[in-house]
């Protein structure tokens, strides 16, 4: 066993103190120029420019006072404009309705010059026509008619006073056929098969229909197809024309009217007489009523 035991000391190391690296930022001068440059490789879309504009009306808004009150008012009656289009021509046409605007007439000629309707369900499209030309056959009012009934051929019907010039017209077309009535309305107006013409020297009442449109479609377009959406703007007195056969034969409209759908009288008219009835939907566009007109020849 040893006598003596040496051990060695641990090392003592004398912490040193931390330093930090002391940075300084300055502000850059007043006459430093700062140049940010573009990416040229990004391309406006129609979104930024868009984004973009409306960033400069909202910082227009908040920093003027005016343009704060302008503005608003500006986009508010745009709005207020385009909604007022689309609505006044059914309010319009809805308030001369309600106060019997359409109602018009002079005395009638002969007693008796109204039928009355029969009472039907009414369906829109091909039965609607179908129960409507039964009945008036039923009635027994149209005199028989071959020369009229045989024809085939178009005429073109005008009424000058509403701006309506050489609109076509198929004749006898068979209204109990959507496809038949679709595809002659889709391009003019449709004469009833089994009424009158101008041809014939047998007194009938002659009888032609087309589209009415909501809105102002028909202003804005011009398409033939909705062409009467004009006609309950018509008058005592206006001036019907029809070309047929190269002959013209003029009409003078002396009732004007709003009635149910299943009013048979717009197919019969007056017995024994000629006259010449137009009519479409009311209000535009809706079918719930029917708009017409009926117009005696010139002699």
């Amino acid at each position: 066993m040893a006598l003596y035991k040496y051990s060695k000391n641990p090392v003592k190391v004398k912490p040193q103190p931390t330093v930090y690296e002391e940075q300084y930022y300055t502000e850059p001068e007043e006459d430093d120029v700062i140049i940010i440059k573009r990416n040229d490789n990004k391309k406006l879309t129609l979104w930024d420019i868009i984004f973009g504009i409306f960033g400069d009306i909202n910082h227009l808004i908040v920093s003027s006072k005016i343009a704060g009150i302008i503005i608003p008012l500006v986009l508010v009656s745009v709005g207020v404009g385009i909604v007022f289009n689309q609505l006044w021509p059914e309010f319009e046409q809805f308030v001369k309705y309600s106060t019997g605007y359409y109602d018009s007439y002079n005395t009638p000629l002969v007693e008796g010059d109204y039928v009355a309707r029969a009472e039907y369900l009414s369906n829109p499209g091909a039965e609607y026509f179908k129960e409507l030309s039964g009945d008036a056959r039923e009635a027994a009012v149209l005199q028989p008619d071959p020369i009229s009934n045989s024809y085939k051929g178009r005429f073109n019907l005008s009424i000058p006073s509403l701006g309506l010039k050489s609109l076509p017209v198929q004749a006898n077309v068979d209204s109990g056929v959507k496809e038949a009535y679709n595809t002659i309305l889709n391009s003019g107006l449709a004469h009833f098969e089994g009424t009158g013409l101008p041809i014939s020297d047998i007194d009938n009442n002659i009888v032609i229909y087309g589209h009415s449109s909501s809105n102002d479609y028909y202003e804005r377009t011009g398409d033939v197809a909705a062409a009467f959406s004009r006609l309950n703007q018509i008058k005592i007195g206006d001036e019907i024309t029809l070309e047929i056969n190269g002959e013209i034969h003029v009409y003078r409209v002396i009732k004007s009217k709003i009635v149910e759908p299943n009013d048979i009288s717009i197919i019969t008219g007056t017995p024994n007489q000629e006259t010449l009835t137009l009519f479409t939907c009311f209000p535009n566009g809706n079918f719930s009523k029917r708009f017409v007109t009926i117009a005696k020849p010139i002699t």
